[in-house]
């Protein structure tokens, strides 16, 4: 499967702006999912998100996890690390990426979903700073 123009322009664009290792050390005040990203807020007041920055024509993309994201709260940040998941096939396409929320006491898992419309794929994930 081709990667898709917004993937495509995200990487033309040199990608994520904002590199995981900035955060780490910060303590998470703050977990959840909104309109399909993880915001984070930490206890020195800053707040970033992370999402799929991916999207092309007709995809649906979308998070989803069913671990705890409270278990993140009053934890140090040692990683944000994105792993490959596997494609499924068979009529309907559905692209998976996984990415880990690493702390001092354990991680949580998310999964971003890219459903294509069946020729553009691949997965943009950005951080970016929210206003706190």
């Amino acid at each position: 499967m081709s990667e898709g123009i917004g993937v495509l322009i995200y990487r033309l664009g040199g990608g994520n702006q904002n590199e995981p290792a900035k955060y780490v050390g910060r303590t998470i005040d703050g977990a959840l999912i909104v309109d399909n990203k993880l915001v984070l807020s930490f206890s020195d007041q800053s707040k970033i998100a992370i999402w799929d920055n991916g999207q092309s024509c007709c995809e649906n993309r979308y998070m989803s996890t069913d671990d705890d994201l409270m278990s993140l709260v009053g934890r140090k940040l040692t990683r944000i690390e994105a792993k490959s998941g596997p494609e499924q096939d068979g009529g309907d396409m559905h692209e998976t990426c996984f990415v880990e929320i690493g702390t001092d006491d354990g991680f949580v898992t998310l999964v971003n979903h890219n459903e294509p419309n069946g020729y553009y794929g691949g997965f943009g994930l950005t951080i970016t700073e929210v206003d706190a």
